[in-house]
């Protein structure tokens, strides 16, 4: 068995091996859903890794875009009228709740000033 695993690590791409080791972290978290999974306009919880961060200026309000992933999707987070929040940053491992909508570009979901507990 362990050849065998050893042998999937030799010849699976790095990536994907960081996807499923994410995704296996965050299926470990009670309470929470996979982004896949998450239905748009309902209440729910994520897991993910901040993978990427920016300031959009928003009807001149700055809003604080942070997108996350789990291994098997991503969602993009708002925080309105916010430059930064401390410890947010791409790496970072975060619990998010909130309604996510799918009005993102290309129908990614979004979630607006969801409250969040870095891990």
């Amino acid at each position: 068995m362990a050849l065998k695993k050893l042998f999937k690590n030799l010849t699976t791409s790095v990536s994907e091996l960081d996807a499923e080791r994410l995704r296996r972290f965050c299926e470990g978290r009670a309470g929470a859903v996979s982004i896949a999974d998450l239905p748009a306009r309902v209440e729910g919880t994520v897991v993910g890794e901040i993978t990427s961060m920016r300031i959009v200026p928003r009807a001149g309000s700055p809003s604080l875009e942070a997108t996350i992933t789990d291994g098997t999707g991503s969602m993009v987070l708002v925080w309105t009228g916010r430059r930064k929040i401390a410890g947010v940053v791409p790496g970072k491992r975060i619990v998010v709740s909130g309604r996510g909508a799918a009005t993102g570009p290309k129908g990614r979901l979004l979630m607006f000033n969801p409250s969040y507990e870095l891990i």
